[in-house]
């Protein structure tokens, strides 16, 4: 998973290969997380987390 930044917003590069996709991510600290929650992406190939606010985006 990859890191990307505009001006507005951030949001992360998932895989096609890490689907089905979970936030908090395998990689995320221990200490920094929230109940594991499966995320259904849109038409748009995005997602966002309803604990934490993350925001996905499919690669394409």
């Amino acid at each position: 998973m990859n890191t990307a930044n505009s001006k507005h917003t951030s949001f992360s590069l998932v895989s096609k290969n890490e689907l089905p996709f979970h936030c908090p991510p395998k990689e995320a600290q221990k200490w920094n997380m929230h109940p594991k929650v499966f995320l259904p992406f849109d038409k748009e190939g995005k997602a966002n987390c309803p604990y934490c606010g993350a925001i996905y985006k499919l690669e394409k």
